[in-house]
């Protein structure tokens, strides 16, 4: 993205030491670790709040408090704009119920939690368990596989094709656009992104307006906010959100989680043998693994810290900063499966926790399960360089594990 190479020039009131050279977009420096990085920025200063010149300059809260306090004061610190920078992506991603605020959010955010909360999504598990097995069958003879474009960019990105009814052919140009507004590629332009979204999804709703089937999409088109239908506009900017969501976060993290227990052939053990822990293992990846950097803008000039943040600055509020500072877990960057207490915000906090973190939760459980019946032991592929990305959603690059072959 062009306006990530611009550095915006400090505000006068901005004391130097605050000042930071940290991109969220690129955030590696020396090393290719997304978590590694986000601890050393936090390491670097004894302030809980630091300000960057890149992608429009803002702040970024880097103690666990005050994310909590930038996901949950919403009088202080709006949805309105999530994404940096604010001029270009920030306006560009207006869709609901993310850029609303409490209370106007609410009766939006109803109707995807009706429809994706565990209620909901439990009846997919048979599709998703038999997707899961056939994928893993595919490529478990060969002894090896390139774990995130054979498995992780399929089975939670096909599930969720069949959560909106849409045909896993358009995936790839789908993903394309999604992936511009968490972790852009320059390839066009956030508005850009929008339109095509919007070119893409409008004429399905209209489609589906009134009709009986049953798919996400639908059930958006049959909303109600405040006594009345959603209006066109309204249905579409939700779709949109919809797809964004739907098309990135899983496929992020079950990539993070198996790179870590492939350098983890103890946990394999276990995980291979004792099915009563999964539980523990997935609450455990969740914490030790959080991947989103979430964006909100001053309402008020507001003192945090010992500085004024003033309306419309935007401070971005990572959810690693929680779950991988000391003081709320215990040797961090630690997994283990035995740990008493696990603090994180992995899917947020406040009006906008994650509604698809029950669905997110059953794909995780069928998909270990489905993995270590067929590959109870495995390990990264010797001379690889293991390469995160950065973004409002952090990712992996593509990286290869394998096994014995049976």
């Amino acid at each position: 993205m062009a306006e990530q190479a611009v550095l915006a020039s400090p505000p006068s009131d901005v004391p130097a030491d605050r000042i930071v050279d940290f991109d969220i977009y690129n955030p590696f420096k020396g090393q290719n670790d997304l978590h590694v990085a986000w601890m050393a920025l936090r390491e670097s200063t004894p302030h809980a709040v630091v300000w960057t010149p890149h992608n429009g300059g803002h702040w970024i809260a880097l103690d666990p408090e005050l994310i909590a306090n930038v996901f949950g004061d919403s009088d202080r610190f709006s949805s309105f704009n999530v994404l940096v920078p604010k001029e270009t992506a920030g306006e560009a991603y207006h869709f609901i119920p993310l850029s609303l605020d409490p209370p106007e959010h609410r009766p939006y955010r109803k109707i995807l939690n009706d429809n994706l909360y565990s209620s909901s999504v439990n009846p997919l598990e048979p599709k998703v368990r038999a997707l899961t097995a056939s994928l893993i069958d595919n490529f478990v003879a060969n002894g090896r596989c390139d774990f995130v474009t054979e498995f992780a960019e399929q089975l939670p990105l096909r599930v969720f094709m069949q959560l909106v009814d849409l045909p896993t052919e358009h995936l790839p140009v789908l993903k394309q656009l999604a992936d511009q507004f968490t972790r852009p590629d320059g390839s066009m332009t956030p508005a850009e992104a929008t339109t095509r979204f919007m070119e893409y999804v409008g004429p399905i709703l209209n489609e589906r307006r009134g009709s009986d089937r049953s798919d996400l999409l639908t059930a958006i088109t049959r909303g109600e906010v405040f006594g009345r239908p959603l209006t066109d506009d309204e249905a579409l900017r939700m779709a949109i959100q919809v797809m964004v969501g739907g098309l990135d976060t899983v496929v992020n993290f079950m990539s993070f989680t198996i790179q870590l227990l492939a350098q983890a052939p103890d946990i394999q053990d276990r995980l291979a043998s004792d099915r009563s822990i999964y539980s523990a293992a997935i609450n455990e990846a969740l914490r030790r693994l959080p991947l989103v950097s979430s964006g909100r803008e001053l309402r008020v000039d507001t003192e945090v810290d010992g500085v004024i943040l003033r309306k419309g600055d935007m401070i971005i509020a990572p959810t690693e900063l929680v779950a991988l500072n000391p003081r709320m877990n215990e040797d961090p960057l630690r997994y283990d499966l035995n740990r008493k207490v696990r603090n994180h915000s992995v899917f947020g906090s406040g009006a906008h926790t994650c509604p698809g973190q029950f669905l997110a939760r059953l794909e995780m459980k069928i998909f270990l399960e489905e993995w270590f019946d067929r590959i109870p032991s495995f390990e990264l592929e010797p001379g690889q360089v293991l390469r995160h990305r950065g973004g409002i959603v952090g990712g992996c690059e593509p990286f290869v594990i394998r096994w014995p072959r049976q």
